[in-house]
């Protein structure tokens, strides 16, 4: 199938229609993409990891083909997000090397929970980094990152028991992420509250959607944002491409 080039964000997102995934990571300059078919790819820096990523939306095994096709155009480990599926339809000689997550997205604010009006914003970073090394080390984003706008918190009797990192684009797209709850609060919803507090926050401030990550074995999480009102029906794998003879 013919690849064509898209040389603009502007393209890749008419291509896309406009998918909240494609508005959410073309926070940077788009460097580069292709369509074929019902496939589309685009490369551009993570805003969270600061690496460049090839993005690609569509239907595995035309994302499969249009990924064999750019092999030669890719360095060794380039890093790619493909939706779950796309590896079984790659060359034998290719692999991802990759972890499993899903896209959850609100297009109107959540149900109102009982104890948002406890959420406030977090001015002392070290309580932020200390629940997440308590509760969630490998979240994200973290203190200190200049993808994040603020970070938003629960606080009782002087210490910060869950917290959530704003990380919207310049696109319209509210983005939450490191929504960490500490263990000895667990079973209070307190995840549901930061994550429908600060979600309503971002709409009232003008953005059209809300999206956020979640490893998809997190079942615990699944259920909390189904309750909420989150879409389900992006569900990638991301991780570095291996190239037998390049690995």
């Amino acid at each position: 199938m013919a690849l064509t080039l898209l040389g603009s964000a502007a393209e890749v997102l008419v291509a896309t229609g406009h998918d909240p995934y494609a508005r959410g990571s073309l926070r940077r300059p788009l460097a580069r993409g292709w369509l074929a078919g019902r496939a589309v790819a685009w490369m551009g820096v993570d805003a969270e990891e600061r690496v460049t990523y090839l993005n690609s939306l569509g239907p595995p095994a035309e994302v499969g083909a249009l990924l064999a096709d750019l092999l030669p155009e890719l360095p060794p480990k380039q890093r790619l997000t493909v939706p779950r599926g796309t590896p079984a339809h790659l060359p034998a000689w290719v692999a991802i090397e990759g972890t499993d997550w899903d896209l959850r997205w609100l297009g109107e604010p959540p149900p109102v929970q009982p104890g948002e009006d406890a959420v406030t914003e977090v001015v002392d970073e070290d309580q932020v980094r200390q629940l997440l090394a308590e509760s969630s080390p490998t979240a994200s984003a973290q203190p200190g990152d200049p993808g994040v706008r603020r970070w938003v918190g629960i606080c009782e009797g002087g210490r910060l028991i869950a917290c959530a990192a704003d990380t919207s684009a310049a696109t319209g797209v509210g983005h939450l992420s490191s929504i960490a709850v500490h263990p000895s609060t667990r079973g209070r919803r307190l995840g549901a509250v930061i994550t429908a507090a600060l979600s309503r926050r971002l709409f009232e401030e003008g953005c059209d959607i809300v999206t956020l990550g979640m490893y998809a074995d997190n079942s615990y999480g699944r259920a909390m944002y189904d309750a909420l009102g989150f879409a389900d029906t992006h569900r990638f794998t991301s991780g570095p491409l291996l190239v037998r003879g390049r690995w």
